[in-house]
């Protein structure tokens, strides 16, 4: 009975603790690790960040003949992230995308994406991102308008960006920077237009990317 009760106890104690001690205690993570993030823009690290490149992807979402939402992904980026904490606005990104490895989970459809049809990625392999403008848009988020490059087409085009948070990741030991962004644009302005409108001019574009901090 003593045991049962002592067992309540501190299940009870761990609860009351807070999220971050229950964790510690199922997994046996030092609480301390909490400590070592911040969701503060202002306290992050200024620097020069690389893309985390298994932690990075583009996701696409277009209307397939009005039935349903399709979706898929450019799994593969590379790029850099300059931060400068204490000039945001001087902050800049600049990302290249694996156009060529897009996929849709469906062999088929992902040859026909390579295609001239659309991608013609024989020609043009990678899409590219690269700032021009950063303006804050509240404490943790912000507006990035830069140039998208994509079958040879430069237009420009803002992405909606959430900072999610900075520190070490207590896997890798390394400082991370990690964001969300989305943006739609109309994929007939860089001259992809087959099958429009019936498959959708419009497509939602949604990024989640982590970058690490170079020595």
């Amino acid at each position: 009975m003593r045991s049962a009760l002592l067992s309540s106890a501190v299940l009870a104690a761990t609860l009351v603790a807070g999220p971050v001690a229950f964790t510690a205690a199922l997994t046996g993570a030092a609480p301390a690790l909490a400590q070592e993030v911040t969701q503060d823009p202002a306290q992050v690290k200024s620097g020069t960040y690389r893309v985390e490149p298994t932690h990075a992807k583009v996701t696409y979402a277009i209307s397939h003949l009005g039935f349903s939402t399709y979706f898929g992904t450019f799994p593969k980026m590379d790029g850099t992230l300059v931060i400068d904490t204490a000039k945001p606005e001087n902050s800049k990104v600049d990302i290249t995308i694996d156009v060529a490895a897009v996929d849709s989970n469906d062999d088929k459809l992902d040859a026909h994406l390579r295609s001239p049809d659309f991608f013609d990625t024989a020609k043009f392999p990678t899409a590219t991102f690269r700032s021009t403008k950063i303006e804050r848009t509240g404490p943790s988020t912000a507006k990035v308008t830069g140039d998208l490059t994509l079958k040879g087409v430069t237009r420009p085009v803002t992405l909606d960006a959430t900072f999610n948070q900075a520190g070490v990741n207590f896997i890798s030991k390394a400082y991370t920077i990690g964001f969300d962004a989305e943006t739609t644009i109309n994929r007939t302005d860089w001259g992809i237009s087959t099958y429009a409108p019936a498959v959708g001019e419009k497509v939602t574009l949604r990024i989640g990317a982590e970058f690490l901090l170079q020595q």
